[in-house]
């Protein structure tokens, strides 16, 4: 197991190289914010990560992207999309391949090119805990994602594409495609040109699927922070400064990660229910 410094320094040759391949500052500070808010993720669930290695790069030498940044918001408020965004997104789209792209993005959490390639095998339906399964092959995170909102149009669109001839299993299929399905530039690009249509911009610019994958994280955080409020006077009888340690000490693991999927759904159903 690396020790502190040495995880600090193996982000930090991550990011030198980021340096020197990213040319906008806006760009690296985006890169940034997301390594920052996957570290807060596991660290809210706590049983993963307890340590983030990039928590004060924005006040080490990548200072200077913040120097670098055209406009002068507060970059550690870098951006990311709002329910009432996604619900315009959404009016914005045309079936349920276009709502499934937005759901996958927004409600899943995942990354463009997992989005692409998502797979009816990789769904695990039949029981009370529907996911995606990954295995071993995801890049970083948990090798399987929990699927709190959109059933429903899952199936719709997996019975949908079971009635043609010849369906591969890819939810978004392309004959064009050596792969068989779409790739994760396309995926940007729809994402893209549904926002564009509804016209929704974020500080002036198209969002991206990045923008859509953030709402998930912030959203989840903010379930995480809502569960630890509602115990926060027990916290202060105990003492503790960490009301997130109540929330596990107090109802369990289990009894914690039920409530906080709770929470989650609840604020995803605010997004999507349009």
């Amino acid at each position: 197991m690396l020790t502190a410094p040495e995880e600090n320094q193996r982000a930090m040759a991550v990011f030198d190289e980021l340096d020197v391949e990213l040319r906008s500052p806006q760009s690296k500070l985006h890169h940034l914010a997301d390594v920052n808010d996957f570290y807060k993720y596991l660290n809210a669930v706590r049983s993963v990560a307890t340590y983030n290695p990039v928590a004060d790069f924005r006040e080490s030498v990548y200072s200077k992207w913040t120097r670098e940044t055209p406009d002068d918001r507060d970059s550690r408020d870098l951006p990311a999309l709002e329910a009432v965004d996604i619900q315009q997104v959404l009016d914005a789209g045309d079936g349920l391949e276009d709502r499934l792209l937005v759901l996958a993005t927004c409600a899943w959490g995942l990354r463009r090119g997992e989005v692409a390639a998502l797979h009816h095998s990789q769904f695990v339906l039949s029981d009370d805990n529907p996911r995606i399964d990954f295995g071993e092959n995801r890049k970083n995170g948990p090798g399987a994602v929990t699927l709190l909102y959109g059933l429903e149009t899952l199936e719709h669109r997996i019975e949908a594409l079971a009635d043609r001839e010849q369906w591969n299993g890819y939810l978004f299929p392309s004959r064009a495609a050596d792969s068989g399905h779409i790739n994760s530039d396309t995926v940007t690009n729809r994402f893209k040109r549904l926002a564009k249509d509804a016209g929704v911009r974020i500080h002036g610019e198209t969002p991206t699927p990045q923008l859509g994958r953030r709402f998930w994280y912030r959203t989840y955080l903010d379930a995480v922070q809502s569960l630890a409020s509602q115990v926060e006077t027990i916290a202060e009888e105990q003492g503790s400064s960490d009301a997130r340690v109540v929330v596990e000490n107090y109802l369990g693991e289990e009894e914690a990660r039920r409530r906080r999927r709770e929470v989650m759904r609840e604020r995803l159903a605010e997004a999507f229910n349009n």
